[in-house]
């Protein structure tokens, strides 16, 4: 007769380690690479210029503040792309997108301007930075809805931007002061600050149609006029940062007409095809 050892180990504890095991080889398949994580960097660097700028307004170094709104909304720019070039896209990083815009280009520029100008008018001063802060966090919210839901979007929404970006009203915002570090002799009262932040916060919540760069219909053959353009772009903001800016500012303000018509006719061209339909 054979005597058989027991087996002293338990079966739960060796199904329990078996799971254990399993979630970390899970854990390490899912693990992502370095350059899948850039583009959240990228954004996190923005949101930190962009609380930077609060912190020199706060100093009064206007030009600081300036720089790093700007360089926020160059990285702004670049996240989005570099993400759909490395496939890496994801749910998280455009909610990570849009609470970086909320305070990179609503709540930093309002609290500027309010520091800058608007904190003589007092209450009503305050109340002008509370609109204009609300009016970027509604149009980041609806365009969150256009993004998730392609039935929200306009027609002519490929074509243009529904109301103003919100890189672009930052600048609009911010154009008093711009405007001032360019020519030291202009300046602008608290009311006239005030009225620009009401108009560009309403800018941005309305279904005008405005430039996008991101939708101009560009081809192999504009590469080399496109890179150049943008080297001398980045050569006179380098030698005239706040007279090219101004230059800028008012040169998107100039196009707003000149979309407007190209909006019209796109909806006229649209017309005949929905009566057939």
């Amino acid at each position: 007769m054979v005597l058989r050892r027991k087996d002293k180990t338990n079966p739960k504890k060796g199904i329990l380690k078996g799971r254990i095991r399993k979630k970390f080889a899970e854990r390490r398949l899912k693990s992502e690479p370095l350059t899948a994580l850039l583009p959240h960097i990228i954004t996190v660097t923005a949101l930190c210029l962009g609380l930077t700028g609060i912190r020199f307004a706060l100093q009064e170094n206007w030009e600081g503040v300036i720089l790093a709104i700007v360089i926020a909304a160059f990285l702004d720019g670049v996240d989005g792309r570099l993400a759909r070039l490395l496939g890496t896209t994801s749910h998280f990083g455009a909610e990570l997108d849009s609470f970086a815009d909320v305070i990179n280009f609503g709540i930093a520029p309002a609290l500027v301007m309010y520091f800058f100008s608007i904190h003589s008018l007092g209450n009503p001063g305050w109340a002008v930075v509370l609109f204009f802060s609300v009016c970027m966090v509604l149009r980041l919210a609806r365009f969150n809805v256009m993004a998730f839901d392609e039935t929200k979007f306009p027609a002519w929404g490929k074509q243009f931007s529904v109301g103003a970006p919100a890189p672009a009203a930052a600048l609009l915002c911010l154009s008093p002061l711009i405007f001032h570090l360019a020519f030291p002799s202009l300046h602008f009262g608290p009311v006239a600050v005030a009225i620009v932040m009401v108009c560009v916060g309403g800018l941005m919540v309305s279904r005008i149609p405005t430039l996008s760069l991101k939708k101009l219909p560009l081809t192999q053959q504009h590469a080399i006029p496109v890179v150049l353009a943008v080297v001398v772009l980045l050569g006179c903001l380098y030698s005239a940062p706040w007279i090219t800016l101004s230059l800028a500012i008012l040169s998107y303000v100039a196009t707003m007409p000149w979309v407007y018509w190209k909006y019209l006719i796109f909806i006229k061209n649209q017309l005949p095809t929905q009566e057939n339909l």
